[in-house]
């Protein structure tokens, strides 16, 4: 395996990582403050032009800052200074320098999922079934009812008898990395690029992904978090005739590990992922990272305008980047602005307000945006045998709740955390708990396998996860499945980001004329989108519902807690529908 690498002590951003777990809150956590411990001493330094490039970075070096990173597309370089004041303000000065910014580093995984140390011994690939050289599809999850719901409602198994992508499609998994030492993957990822600095791990939870790679013997560049195992496998999961096999089982993944385990990172960090794939042929980045800019400060501004133009620059070189819409449930327009106040928030917590901020990067102009879908909304009932209301993961849900399902029985409902708006320009399935609510208005269970209760049905979205992952849950010895591997079910716009891109690569494979033709490639997929007119009943937050949680009975005085009003506008549901495979191969 080719493994790309950047500097060891790499500085780069973001803000939050898209992820809807299924833990005690069932939401995930905005942009939050800089870590504790970390000094945000980086800075990204912008030339006046190409020109001037080289000049500036005679004087970068001269000023005894360290290079960390160049970003020559954009013309820019992240340096590290030891006094970065007078650095700064020497640099800003010289008129071979157009601007210069902080590079900031954010917390991206919720505390919920990502804990001071290790939550679980990872399992190894151990144990492992002689595999039939002979391939068939679709691969054994199939089989089992309701459990590859997602995959089954965007018409993948449909298209797969005219092509199931081919090896010349690459696919980019800007995430927590790729486990290329599970069975559904090895042979899946073709290329490692790491974007990441250890120190971020290290200096917040006390261990960095070598530390535990030097714990457990896995790899240091695999997943340590699971996150990006889980994208990667409904992607590409190889077609084996084991377990499962994902959307497009023919491409090939390239991992773009922009995270190490505890979800810390630096916008820098996605810039390089992009130029990195633009610069290697990548066809799609699948990114389900993301968060908010406050262009009003200098700092963010500056951050904005170079995704702007790394966006522009990936699609001038055939690459097409996708990203998650977010988990916030807030509404979206046009460069990514938050046009509502309030987000998602568990009864008992603050508000976190981000009207008027700008959603990077799924909001930014040429990313396509991807909203979540929901599996079917069930109904509440008279009564709950003891044991299957009082508790997060929830099979019955009484009739007698405040707090009442939207659309029983809808099928392709928005789910109850993603983000909408009239900048969403397609939406795909990413899961939902079972009542389509949050967990607090006990919002029911992922589904199998959290559950037996419904049999092998999914309300959440089902896939492969890290063999080594310490966030994501992992379910391991199911039947027809890799012995000791892992596997998850998980919800979240992060989930929906994939889906879309596994069509993109099946399209770019059964019409290799735009393979590298970002907007052809995109017209085509909306195009054949399938048309939900007049299905969304899930309302937006409301700002007024200030009662307790159903389950909890927390009060909720800040509001933004529950769902209630008018359902959102199918158009700002959906974009241009729900993802849809097979007619575009036609």
């Amino acid at each position: 395996m080719k493994c790309s690498r950047y500097p060891a002590s790499f500085a780069i951003i973001v803000v939050s990582l898209l992820l809807g777990s299924p833990v005690a809150s069932g939401t995930v956590a905005a942009a939050s403050p800089v870590g504790a411990g970390i000094a945000p001493d980086r800075s990204i330094v912008i030339a006046a032009s190409a020109a001037t490039y080289p000049t500036m970075k005679a004087e970068i070096i001269r000023s005894g800052a360290r290079i960390v990173l160049e970003l020559p597309a954009t013309n820019a370089i992240v340096i590290a200074a030891g006094s970065p004041n007078a650095t700064v303000a020497a640099l800003a000065a010289s008129p071979s320098v157009m601007g210069i910014g902080a590079d900031k580093v954010r917390r991206i995984v919720p505390p919920e999922m990502a804990g001071t140390q290790p939550l679980a011994t990872p399992r190894g690939a151990a144990l492992q079934p002689s595999v039939p050289a002979w391939r068939r599809l679709p691969d054994p999850a199939f089989s089992m009812p309701g459990l590859m719901w997602n995959i089954d409602r965007i018409n993948a198994p449909a298209a797969w008898s005219r092509t199931i992508g081919r090896p010349n499609v690459l696919v980019g998994v800007a995430d927590t990395g790729v486990d290329y030492t599970h069975s559904e993957l090895a042979s899946q990822v073709v290329d490692v690029a790491v974007f990441t600095d250890p120190t971020l791990c290290k200096e917040n939870t006390g261990y960095s992904d070598a530390d535990l790679a030097a714990m457990y013997g896995g790899p240091t560049d695999t997943d340590w978090n699971g996150h990006g195992s889980w994208i990667g496998g409904n992607i590409a999961a190889a077609a084996d005739g084991v377990g499962v096999n994902g959307i497009a089982p023919g491409v090939k993944l390239v991992a773009l590990k922009i995270a190490e385990w505890c979800g810390y990172t630096y916008d820098s960090s996605i810039l390089g992922a992009f130029e990195y794939a633009a610069d290697h042929g990548v066809n799609i980045v699948s990114i389900s990272f993301g968060g908010y800019a406050d262009r009003a400060n200098p700092d963010e501004e500056l951050l904005y305008q170079q995704y702007v133009s790394m966006v522009a620059y990936a699609r001038s070189r055939g690459t097409v980047i996708v990203a998650s819409a977010g988990n916030e449930h807030a509404r979206i327009g046009v460069g990514g602005l938050v046009l509502s106040h309030g987000t998602l928030t568990n009864p008992g917590g603050s508000v976190t307000d981000l009207y008027g901020l700008y959603e990077v990067p799924g909001g930014l102009p040429g990313v396509v945006d991807v909203s979540a879908t929901g599996n079917v909304v069930e109904a509440p009932s008279a009564s709950c045998p003891a044991g299957t209301a009082d508790n997060y993961n929830a099979t019955c849900k009484p009739s007698s709740d405040l707090h009442r399902p939207y659309g029983v029985g809808r099928r392709n409902a928005l789910a109850y955390y993603s983000n909408y708006g009239p900048r969403i320009d397609i939406a795909a399935p990413g899961g939902a708990r079972k009542f389509n609510l949050p967990g607090a208005d006990r919002g029911g269970t992922g589904g199998w396998p959290v559950t037996s209760a419904d049999g092998t049905t999914a309300y959440e979205s089902f896939s492969t996860t890290s063999n080594w992952a310490m966030s994501i849950p992992c379910y391991f010895d199911l039947p027809g499945f890799y012995p000791g591997e892992c596997y998850s079910t998980i919800q979240g716009t992060s989930m929906a980001a994939p889906e879309v891109s596994g069509v993109l690569a099946l399209i770019a494979s059964a019409k290799p004329a735009i393979a590298h033709n970002p907007a052809a490639l995109v017209a085509a997929m909306k195009l054949s989108a399938t048309r939900l007119w007049g299905n969304n009943p899930t309302p937006p937050l409301s700002a007024t519902d200030t009662s307790p949680g159903d389950l909890t009975g927390v009060p909720c005085p800040t509001g933004y807690c529950h769902l209630g009003g008018s359902p959102i506008p199918d158009a700002e549901a959906y974009g241009a529908g729900l993802v849809n495979a097979a007619p575009n191969l036609r």
